[in-house]
């Protein structure tokens, strides 16, 4: 494939605008100044996000429980669901009721499929789309071992011409926005393979890219690389939303103003601090933030979402990802959360959280501005 494709030649750019060309269709523009952007798509469809910010997919903490956590601070984010089986999807797996179900906050749900069959792939699309999401994404950054053995994830990175035929099936099964989450490189940051990816994505139909800028080597460990972000977003024609190392609303502005990115993905922040969204909405808009939160309140109702949504075989494993990050917002975060750890029911969890601010009274309010 060569590197240029006439779907990813940058042409021009416009000042209040940036055309989208895929295959000489214009599939899309991107207002700078206001809230929304818009993909007219191969399927006359025309798709606004209500927000430059979006919830990363996170296996095992990306549930309802979270999403509802960040909503209670309102609606600023597009939502992703945790990595979802294509064939456990198709074959009805144990968790698949849980995972991707839709509640009345989830008004911008994006489903992250993980396969490596063209096939199944597409057919989970099919039946995601029953459920009326935001849109899809496909999974292709997930480094974790037992993914990759299996030719998901990051691993068809290495993969180019599967990863086509995955995503030109997905393209013909659904007219929902459809995404692809990459990384920059399986063993190493590489910019030309991660172009020709792009490039790939971009002949294939997508409607955008998120770059998660680690290699899927590394995992989460080193500082993403987000002038690989810039590299992409100069190079193809569609939006693309930056992901990786995002704790604040200053570092989401600093790093969207610095790549010219389309949106910002927040992962681990948003579970320390679901609120962030907020604070990102005020920040871009009038140039400052000021939330105050019951930190005591906050991680209490964490913990009660997760009893509300989610069924008591995963109340231990999710209750304890979710205190992991959000203990982090006390003094004590890991004499808290080691005792969280050894608790074995959520009531004891709750009991140990409340525990710890009774004794620490002083920590329960916190005010975040800037």
């Amino acid at each position: 494939m060569p590197l240029k494709s006439r779907a990813c030649i940058r042409r021009k750019r416009a000042t209040d605008s940036v055309a989208i060309h895929c295959n000489d269709i214009i599939r899309g523009c991107f207002a700078k100044g206001g809230l929304f952007f818009s993909i007219f798509s191969l399927h006359d469809m025309t798709v606004q996000f209500p927000s430059k910010f979006f919830l990363a997919p996170m296996a095992e903490i990306s549930t309802p429980a979270l999403r509802r956590l960040i909503s209670d601070f309102g609606d600023h984010a597009v939502y992703h669901s945790e990595m979802l089986s294509a064939s456990a999807l198709l074959s009805g797996g144990f968790h698949d009721e849980t995972m991707t179900a839709r509640y009345d906050f989830d008004r911008h749900l994006v489903y992250q499929i993980a396969g490596n069959d063209p096939a199944i792939m597409a057919e989970a699309c099919r039946r995601l789309a029953d459920r009326g999401p935001f849109g899809i994404n496909i999974n292709m950054s997930c480094p974790v071992s037992r993914i990759v053995k299996k030719g998901w994830g990051a691993a068809l990175l290495n993969d180019i011409q599967r990863a086509a035929a995955i995503v030109r099936a997905c393209r013909a099964a659904t007219g929902f926005p459809l995404s692809v989450k990459v990384r920059s490189g399986f063993e190493n940051d590489d910019l030309k393979r991660m172009l020709e990816c792009a490039s790939m994505l971009c002949d294939e139909g997508i409607d955008y890219i998120i770059l998660h800028p680690r290699c899927a080597k590394i995992y989460y460990s080193r500082t993403a690389k987000w002038q690989l972000v810039k590299e992409l977003k100069q190079f193809v024609r569609i939006p693309v939303i930056g992901n990786g190392d995002i704790v604040s609303a200053e570092s989401a502005r600093q790093r969207m103003t610095e790549t010219g990115c389309d949106g910002i993905m927040i992962g681990r922040g948003a579970v320390q601090t679901p609120w962030i969204f907020a604070a990102c909405e005020e920040y871009f808009t009038h140039g400052k933030y000021d939330i105050t939160v019951n930190i005591r309140d906050c991680f209490l109702a964490g913990i009660d979402y997760i009893e509300r949504y989610l069924p008591v075989h995963l109340h231990k494993s999710r209750a304890h990802r979710f205190c992991m990050y959000f203990s982090k917002n006390v003094f004590h975060s890991h004499s808290l959360f080691t005792d969280v750890r050894n608790a074995d029911c959520l009531a004891a969890i709750r009991e140990i959280v409340a525990s710890y601010f009774r004794r620490n009274p002083h920590e329960e309010i916190k005010r975040f501005a800037e």
